[in-house]
């Protein structure tokens, strides 16, 4: 049973060896970059983990499978638990798109690239997170570090003294504060900082989508074993388009995930027990349909929304070469548990008639 997070905020300002780390990655920003050349063993390696992250890498249904599995395997990585939840939720966004609800208030043009930017984001992730995860999976079977081989898969340098020290340290909770940095900070520097995304995260429908809920990141859990419906917790995500803040709401949703037993084990079991699909009915099937139906809100499957794009290439540039040491990236955030139902219940409800009346002027 993965470990639950300790309420002492104070005990995580004093762990040891956060100064000799911070002596490691410094020492990993000046060092000069050179080619990296593999041979042998070690270039096996490096082309089997690529091939499985590319056949995981097909769809946000894959993803959200691969990181749940690894998961499984590896509970010490809370990490791989919290992006599978919200890989869960990035795909309950994509197919808000083409939902009952949301589809008719935007036109095809509109939902299309809502969609390519929430792709690019998701898989732009998996790519550079899950070979991390691949690499450590491989270190405890060969009880070795191998995190010298990230640069192989374009993967910051701030990474690989973060991963030696949870190898010979397991500190699970830093590892989770160093991804989630890691991570913004690449779709930050790669992804959202460009003039395209800024474009779509400008538009008036994307601010309407923050006031409506729907950038709201949901955890289902059960208060009670035999609970007839799920309840949800969770944050919802304002201010998207500032890295801190994005950090910080990461932080929070950890700290939700790992706060409460009760909570964590409630949610571990809908993990297991409902495949992802994408469609909102796979948490709340008393509300949504994955099909058309006459008294339910429309959420349909992702297989039946959007069709295959390709993956992104690994970026060549390095966000933390670039702009630094995130200092501080090691404190963690603190969030109140509380029990979201009845408000996304009520937003989810309200968007009905509204749905109803944009489907008319869009003549969809």
């Amino acid at each position: 049973m993965a470990r639950i997070l300790k309420r002492n905020s104070m005990e995580e300002l004093s762990r040891p060896g956060i100064p000799a780390l911070y002596e490691e990655i410094m020492q990993a920003y000046h060092t000069e970059k050179l080619p990296f050349i593999a041979a042998g063993e070690e270039k096996d390696l490096i082309q089997s983990i690529q091939s499985r992250v590319n056949e995981k890498n097909g769809s946000n249904i894959l993803r959200t499978e691969g990181y749940h599995r690894f998961h499984s395997r590896f509970p010490e990585v809370h990490w791989a638990l919290l992006a599978h939840l919200v890989s869960r939720n990035g795909g309950y966004s994509m197919t808000d798109l083409k939902s009952s609800y949301i589809g008719p208030l935007l036109n095809e043009k509109e939902k299309t690239l809502f969609f390519q930017l929430l792709e690019r984001i998701n898989a732009s992730i998996f790519l550079d997170a899950y070979p991390q995860l691949l690499l450590y999976e491989e270190s405890r079977k060969r009880d070795r570090s191998l995190f010298h081989l990230l640069p192989a898969f374009r993967v910051s340098a701030f990474m690989g003294p973060v991963w030696n020290y949870f190898f010979h340290s397991g500190d699970s909770k830093l590892l989770t504060m160093a991804l989630i940095t890691n991570e913004q900070s690449l779709i930050e520097e790669n992804i959202l900082s460009k003039p395209a995304s800024a474009a779509v995260l400008d538009t008036f429908k994307f601010m309407m989508q923050e006031k409506w809920g729907l950038t709201s990141i949901l955890f289902p859990f059960k208060k009670r074993k035999y609970q007839k419906h799920y309840s949800v917790t969770g944050l919802t995500v304002s201010g998207f388009q500032s890295l801190q803040e994005r950090i910080r709401t990461g932080k929070k949703l950890y700290h939700l995930l790992y706060s409460s037993r009760l909570v964590h084990e409630s949610i571990l079991a809908f993990c297991s027990m409902h495949h992802h699909t994408a469609s909102r009915s796979d948490y709340w099937p008393h509300l949504y349909s994955a099909s058309d139906h006459a008294f339910k809100l429309v959420s349909p499957v992702l297989e039946d929304s959007w069709p295959v794009i390709p993956q992104p290439k690994p970026y060549l540039s390095d966000w933390f070469l670039k702009n630094g040491l995130p200092k501080g990236f090691e404190l963690p955030e603190q969030a109140k548990m509380q029990e979201l139902t009845d408000k996304i219940l009520s937003d989810a409800l309200k968007l009905a008639p509204i749905s109803a009346v944009g489907k008319k002027l869009f003549r969809v």
